[in-house]
C-alpha cells in the first residue's frame, strides 16, 4: 500500500509564491505587506485543491492519503498571520501604527484670518491662547500671525494643516470673542497654535482670560484691559503712556520690572495721568517695564 502525504504540495507553493511576492516588492519598492494581506484566501484554495487532488486521483488505486501535519500546520500559520493582518488594517490599527512610526514635528508660521470689526462691538474678550504678544492697530481689523506646532506624516500634510484657521471668531451682541482652535485630521496627524501675534484695534476694550503667556505692547492704545487667569504678564509701556496699572496679588514680590510698584492689599503703578486701566488679576508672574 502506497503512501501519499496532503499538504505538501500546498506549503511548497505557499512558501514559493510569498518568496517570490517579497522579491517583487523589493523590486517594485511596493508594500509586501499589502499584497500579502489581499492574497492570503489562495492558501486555503491550495489546501484544498490538493486535499480534493489526491482524494480523485487514487479512489481506485490501493493508496493511504496521511496529512502531513508539519506541512499543514506551516501553512495554517502564515494563513493565521496573514489573517491577523488582514484583520488589524480593516480595523484601522495598521495605518494608526504606520502613523505613530512615521509622523513627526513641524514648526510652521501661519497668518491669522483677519476679522473687520464693526462699529457695534465696544469689548473683546480673548481665550484660551497659551501664548499671546498683542499690539496696536489704527485700523479696524484684527490681524497677525501664528507659529504652529504640527505633528503630521509627511510635510505636504503639515502644508495641508497649516491652511486652516487656528484663531476663531464668535459675535455675541456687543462682544467678539476670540480662541484658539486646534486641527486634527486624525489621531496621529493634528496641529495647534504654540505662539500668536496679534494686533487689535487701539479703541476698544479687551479682556484676556486663561492664557499662559500674555506680552502686552502698550503703545497707542486708549482703552481698558481686564486680565483674568494668566499665569505670566509681561507689559512694555512707552514714554507718553496715560495708563493705570492695578495687579491683584498676594505679595510685592510677584511684581517686577523697570518701575516703582506702590503696594496696599494691591500692586499699583500710574503713569501720566493714568486715564486707561489695566487691571490683573489671578497672575503668578507680573513685569512691568518702561522703554
Amino acid at each position: 500500500m502506497k503512501i501519499k502525504r496532503v499538504g505538501t504540495i500546498s506549503m511548497g507553493i505557499v512558501l514559493v509564491a510569498f518568496g517570490l511576492i517579497l522579491f517583487v516588492s523589493q523590486i517594485k519598492q511596493s508594500s509586501a505587506l499589502n499584497m500579502i494581506s489581499t492574497m492570503w484566501p489562495i492558501v486555503l484554495v491550495l489546501l484544498g485543491l490538493e486535499i480534493l487532488w489526491f482524494r480523485y486521483s487514487s479512489k481506485d488505486e490501493n493508496i493511504a492519503i496521511k496529512y502531513d501535519i508539519f506541512s499543514i500546520f506551516i501553512v495554517f500559520a502564515i494563513l493565521f498571520v496573514n489573517i491577523g493582518i488582514y484583520a488589524v488594517t480593516e480595523v484601522g490599527v495598521m495605518s494608526r501604527l504606520q502613523n505613530m512610526v512615521l509622523s513627526e514635528d513641524y514648526n510652521m508660521d501661519a497668518v491669522i484670518n483677519e476679522y473687520i470689526i464693526d462699529k457695534n462691538i465696544n469689548k473683546i474678550i480673548i481665550n484660551e491662547i497659551d501664548n499671546l504678544d498683542i499690539r496696536a492697530t489704527e485700523d479696524n481689523k484684527i490681524s497677525g500671525i501664528c507659529k504652529l506646532n504640527i505633528y503630521a506624516i509627511s510635510q505636504e500634510e503639515a502644508k495641508k494643516l497649516s491652511s486652516e484657521e487656528y484663531i476663531k471668531y464668535k459675535k455675541s451682541g456687543n462682544t467678539l470673542y476670540i480662541y484658539a482652535a486646534s486641527n486634527r485630521n486624525n489621531n496621529n496627524s493634528y496641529s495647534n497654535p504654540g505662539s500668536v501675534e496679534m494686533f487689535l484695534p487701539s479703541n476698544i476694550d479687551v479682556e484676556v482670560t486663561d492664557c499662559y503667556n500674555l506680552d502686552l505692547v502698550y503703545s497707542n492704545f486708549n482703552n481698558t484691559w481686564l486680565f483674568d487667569r494668566v499665569n505670566r504678564i509681561n507689559v512694555r509701556l512707552d514714554e507718553i503712556s496715560n495708563v493705570k496699572i492695578n495687579a491683584f496679588v498676594e505679595s510685592l514680590d510677584l511684581l517686577g520690572g523697570n518701575i516703582k510698584w506702590s503696594f496696599n492689599s494691591f500692586g499699583e503703578y500710574i503713569k501720566g495721568e493714568g486715564a486707561n486701566l489695566i487691571k490683573i488679576l489671578s497672575s503668578d508672574n507680573i513685569i512691568v517695564n518702561e522703554v
